[in-house]
């Protein structure tokens, strides 16, 4: 018993040391993920480690792992800095078709973000054009706007604060949840007003904190990820209250 005690608090200071070196919590913002993918094709991913969801962390040495059953592949990861935007990029390749799912190490403690698996498809003829374009030609369908919302939940670091039924916390599945899950409210059976919700998610401080240090961080989310996020907390749930 005293042994069990002493690995549960040495647990708990290691932890603590990894949340305070880093300086507290981060949103992980991820740029772009596709639809599907094309076996041996290598996918390019871009992230931000948001602190506190605003400023983005330098310095970090992040990995990048695929897997798919009890496959796992591995992928290079590196820091950029262009434009004025600092992040990380990263390169992997998909060596069979399936259902992949992607995990970013960030090297800020042990936060990851683990993304909604993907189907890998072979190319069958040579790529002409963009991956989407080849994809298209094949038949492939592209997400709906609930389904591309219910990803971005997650790519957009919705899950480092939130709670929603369709995105998996575990039992059996790969948790995506973040650092603060239940720091915000749980939104399974929530509903907004869609102007109103796309004028929160473009500037959060037009809503009043809840309680002190209690205000979302603005992520800089973009029309093209905000009308899909819309679409996923709405679709076909009760209204509940703001």
């Amino acid at each position: 018993m005293r042994r069990l005690a002493l690995g549960a608090i040495a647990t708990l200071l290691f932890a603590t040391i990894a949340w305070t070196s880093h300086g507290g919590w981060a949103v992980v913002k991820v740029a772009k993920i596709p639809d599907a993918w094309i076996v041996g094709k290598p996918l390019q991913l871009q992230w931000q480690v948001r602190q506190h969801g605003v400023k983005p962390a330098e310095g970090l040495r992040p990995t990048l792992e695929a897997r798919s059953g009890s496959r796992v592949v591995r992928g290079t990861a590196a820091p950029f800095a262009e434009d004025g935007e600092i992040g990380y990029r990263g390169r992997i390749a998909f060596p069979e078709p399936g259902d992949w799912q992607v995990t970013i190490h960030t090297g800020w403690g042990d936060l990851k973000t683990v993304l909604v698996p993907w189907r890998v498809v072979d190319s069958v003829t040579p790529v002409r054009g963009t991956v989407e374009e080849h994809l298209a030609s094949r038949g492939i369908a592209r997400f709906s706007e609930v389904e591309r919302g219910r990803r971005l939940f997650v790519s957009q670091g919705c899950v480092t604060c939130h709670v929603h039924r369709d995105v998996p916390l575990g039992a059996g599945e790969v948790p995506m949840n973040g650092m603060l899950t239940r720091f915000g409210p749980e939104l399974s059976d929530r509903r907004f007003p869609a102007e109103y919700l796309a004028s929160f998610l473009e500037d959060p401080s037009i809503k009043p904190p809840t309680a002190p240090g209690k205000s979302m961080p603005n992520l800089a989310l973009r029309e093209k990820e905000i009308l899909p996020l819309i679409a996923f907390l709405n679709a076909e749930r009760r209204a509940a209250a703001r």
